[in-house]
């Protein structure tokens, strides 16, 4: 991973660039500038053999393909079996399609993160669409916007364009506004792909829209006020007493509870936003990126995968907060 020093990821992985980079330097910078080709598959036996016919060829497995990387040292490594009507698209083709779709160019600086990750089975980017500011004249939390970039190359993963923001204060990915239309955009890699990602230029320069959604959605949540009992109620909701459950389980609940409360009074939120469901919200989304029990890496792929159950988690949060108007 490469990523810009204007704030360092979390996570703390990655090479530190100096300020937003252009797509062709920070491909490089995170190994990710390889190139992926398409084999058909051979049968080879458990000492490395390919197995071969009574005529001397080779047995082949006609209804898979393996997705092969190639790196700039010559090496090639295997990522994955795929089927036969899939169609790669290089990581570099997909970011700068990305880049086209909000306006830039190729040589411009607008990536703020980039990475692969499962061995360059997966490729993700952000590339920076500026800063959004929540409630101006009131607490004025300002909210960076981007366009976030993914890429797969196992079979499972589609090109994915979406629109999603990191909180500053905290560094909490936020995914409020995913359940907007046009806030995402998925294509598989098939024939298709290509006309599928210019569709994804219309669809995804509603930008300015999602923004509006995005601020006015925060700006509701900052307009609940949380009580004590509200916010019992929220934490109580999202992690519930289990029936029966175990002295151990009940002190894993406890921690957790006692954990988001004291996340939620601290100046990163009701200390510095006041007693409000954007508080709330946050507190939540930053016990799930930061403090739950979880190696790093688990963390880190939860927090940037937008079908975990983390976002989804964040996704109930949200809803629930704003259910208590």
């Amino acid at each position: 991973m490469a990523f810009s020093d204007r704030e360092v990821p979390w996570h703390r992985l990655g090479k530190s660039m100096t300020g937003l980079q252009t797509a062709s330097t920070m491909l490089e910078a995170a190994d990710a500038d390889f190139d992926v080709v398409l084999a058909r598959v051979a049968a080879i036996d458990d000492d490395g053999k390919v197995i071969l016919n009574p005529d001397g060829t080779t047995v082949v497995i006609n209804d898979s393909r393996a997705t092969i990387r190639v790196n700039p040292n010559g090496t090639f490594d295997g990522l994955s079996t795929v089927g036969t009507r899939f169609v790669i698209q290089q990581n570099s083709e997909v970011l700068s399609r990305a880049i086209d779709i909000v306006g830039a160019s190729d040589g411009d600086a607008v990536v703020d993160t980039c990475g692969v990750l499962d061995e360059g089975r997966e490729f993700f980017a952000c590339l920076d669409l500026g800063g959004l500011i929540i409630d101006p004249l009131g607490v004025g939390d300002k909210i960076q916007r981007y366009l976030l970039v993914r890429n797969g190359h196992d079979g499972k993963t589609p090109i994915t364009f979406a629109n999603t923001s990191v909180r500053a204060v905290c560094k909490n990915t936020v995914m409020v506004g995913l359940n907007v239309a046009q806030s995402v955009f998925t294509a598989r890699h098939t024939r298709n792909a290509d006309s599928a990602m210019e569709e994804a230029r219309t669809i995804l320069r509603m930008s300015v829209d999602w923004a509006t959604n995005f601020k006015n959605t925060a700006e509701k949540l900052l307009s609940i006020d949380m009580s004590p009992l509200k916010i019992e109620k929220t934490i109580k909701h999202l992690f519930p007493m289990k029936k029966d459950e175990t002295n151990r389980q009940k002190e894993n609940r406890e921690e957790i509870w006692s954990t988001i409360n004291g996340l939620y009074v601290n100046k990163n939120n009701a200390g510095g936003f006041g007693n409000n469901g954007w508080s709330m919200f946050n507190a939540v989304g930053e016990y799930l990126d930061h403090y739950r029990k979880a190696d790093s890496t688990d963390r880190a792929y939860a927090s940037m995968d937008m079908y975990s159950w983390v976002t989804k988690t964040k996704a109930q949060t949200e809803s629930y907060i704003l259910s208590l108007v």
